[in-house]
């Protein structure tokens, strides 16, 4: 399987003025635009016919790509662009093509498909002799399971091959069957089935470009050590200090990483999880824009913002300066209900307006809530982790005493 090698960047476009286009912006992926206005950039919306955008989003253009590649980039080319991003997962494989077509900086095409597959991601890996989880890629349930049994592997993830897809552990064959018939949608589409390593998860942010001698430079911006559920769920993120042995292993294993796997430009973000025998091993990897809720905050933690350090680089060619975190601890909670019920409110108050919480999603009084199901996050920041602890405390006490109120 053919992986990319490093080779000379890019150079970033770096002019005073210019325009990108965004691929298929949603969500993160509209930050874009105010984050390049403030550089002097117009933005232009790249779209499916399918996508109605809203026309007050500040996008300069809106452009309908028509399955016709030539023709959009011959667009795009008409109306200056000098750079192209993904506004969302979707946008990725366009973006490549069309970064590629306009001879701009962009990731590897040779290694895209690889990049947006779970299962040839691991494979790419494993045969360049970076450590990923060991699996199989097959649309046949019976290869799925004659794996599971050769393996001998006590827990086992099944998952879309595409990493944005919810997945399933499984820990016996009828596990995997009954995952395998609530995942499978066809009877051509393949399924990723691995081993789960249980180990410490970690959520690392990067941010990749022309570094000073013309090479590829990947940056890691943040590390989030992450608290699972039994069912995989993310219930709390603790931010990482970039210092420190374990902060460079996994650094390290980023680099060889995102340049095997043909990662050249823009911000990606990526799964990895921490084994004592095997160090890490990539989960997942994702191209498209990230964006925090309560951004500023994650930003004045950690200096690093994906969004806007993506529009510095490509805007003037420069990356924001390193700097020392300025809040020691920061940690993300998700409030996960056991059981259906609403938001009591005055417990709500009492836990959003707790010294530590910084900010948290919108969170109403009385909103039903659904079991095992994300409510909302809330984010604390303190300069002491007792402070945090304290306030942990407080929010679990509170969920048992019923924040959930009553069943619904």
């Amino acid at each position: 399987m053919a992986l990319a090698v490093p080779v000379l960047a890019a150079a970033s476009p770096a002019y005073r003025t210019g325009t990108a286009a965004v691929v298929a912006p949603a969500d993160a992926g509209d930050r874009y635009v105010p984050a390049l206005a403030r550089n002097g950039w117009n933005s232009v919306a790249v779209t499916e016919p399918a996508h109605h955008p809203d026309d007050n989003t500040g996008y300069l253009r809106h452009v309908t790509h028509r399955t016709s590649l030539r023709r959009t980039a011959a667009h795009l080319d008409r109306l200056g662009v000098q750079a192209v991003l993904a506004g969302s997962p979707a946008g990725t494989e366009l973006a490549d093509l069309l970064a590629a077509r306009l001879h701009l900086p962009g990731n590897a095409l040779d290694t895209a498909d690889i990049r947006r597959d779970a299962g040839l991601t691991s494979a790419a890996l494993l045969d360049a002799g970076i450590t990923a989880p060991r699996s199989i890629r097959t649309a046949r349930l019976a290869n799925a399971l004659e794996w599971a049994t050769y393996t001998q592997t006590a827990e086992l993830v099944l998952q879309h091959p595409d990493p944005t897809h919810p997945s399933s552990v499984c820990r016996t064959e009828d596990d995997i069957r009954s995952a395998w018939h609530r995942l499978h949608d066809s009877s051509t589409q393949p399924l990723v089935l691995r081993e789960h390593l249980a180990g410490t998860h970690y959520r690392i942010h990067t941010l990749t470009g022309p570094g000073r001698d013309g090479s590829t430079d990947h940056s890691i911006t943040a590390i989030w050590s992450e608290t699972r559920t039994a069912d995989q769920q993310v219930c709390r993120a603790d931010l990482l200090s970039r210092r420190g042995l374990l902060a460079r292993a996994l650094a390290l294993y980023m680099v060889r990483t995102l340049t095997a796997l043909g990662v050249r430009y823009g911000p990606a973000h990526t799964t990895v999880a921490f084994t004592p025998d095997r160090g890490p091993a990539l989960l997942s990897l994702r191209t498209a824009p990230y964006s925090d809720f309560a951004a500023d905050t994650p930003r004045q933690a950690t200096g690093h913002d994906p969004i806007r350090d993506t529009a510095l680089l490509l805007t003037t060619g420069r990356r924001p300066e390193a700097r020392r975190q300025v809040r020691a601890h920061v940690t993300k909670i998700a409030l996960l209900p056991w059981r259906n019920g609403v938001l009591d409110q005055a417990l709500l108050r009492t836990i959003t307006t707790l010294p530590t919480v910084a900010a948290t999603t919108a969170l109403t009084a009385h909103t039903p809530v659904r079991a095992r199901q994300i409510t909302g996050w809330l984010l604390l920041v303190a300069d002491d982790s007792r402070a945090i602890n304290q306030d942990l405390q407080v929010i679990r006490s509170a969920e048992t005493l019923g924040l959930y109120g009553r069943p619904a």
